[in-house]
């Protein structure tokens, strides 16, 4: 049995233990139907990771060239951003900021990005399926990188240097102005 085979099975029994006590408590024992839920979801994620080689899609910073940026995405006050690191170690130290234009017309946000010396894009990095959210009400199960935010050992899917808003080409502009 393959590991992603072991993860859905173990996502169908966290479901058949939620069918099972709404069946026995009807909502009465909604925390723990809740909690089955989050855990099939997230066993069915990890499965999802596993049936492709290890590896989740994740935003990433190239330069104009098409080049991967050393720098990870981090959260702050006003939304994401970019932390240029100095090396390729991600705890290392770092070098500056980057902010990508938060245009809602893709092709300003591009040439805004540009004008700055980056593009974002996307790469298949090394993950692994966690439950996060700011509270119970939100929780839900995402892909989290394993190489603490940046690495090389990556697939670069779209170095966001395309011009064309399709589905493959451009799509991190096309996707966050709406044209996708």
């Amino acid at each position: 049995m393959t590991a992603a085979t072991d993860l859905r099975e173990q996502a169908a029994q966290h479901d058949r233990d939620t069918y099972n006590s709404r069946e026995r408590c009807d909502t009465d024992g909604f925390r723990s139907q809740w909690a089955s839920g989050l855990m099939a979801a997230e066993k069915r994620l990890q499965a999802d990771i596993e049936e492709a080689g290890g590896r989740a899609v994740f935003p990433a910073l190239f330069d104009t060239s098409g080049n991967l940026v050393a720098a990870k995405r981090v959260e702050g006050e006003w939304g994401y951003y970019w932390v240029l690191l100095a090396t390729d170690d991600p705890n290392g130290r770092t070098r500056g900021w980057f902010g990508p234009s938060k245009a809602k017309d893709p092709r300003k946000a591009r040439a805004t990005d540009a004008a700055k010396g980056y593009y974002v894009g996307y790469v298949e990095a090394h993950a692994k399926a966690e439950l996060a959210g700011g509270n119970a009400t939100c929780l839900s199960a995402i892909a989290v990188r394993t190489d603490g935010g940046f690495s090389r050992d990556v697939i670069v899917v779209d170095d966001g240097q395309h011009d064309e808003y399709g589905e493959i080409l451009g799509r991190w502009y096309a996707a966050h102005g709406g044209l996708l």
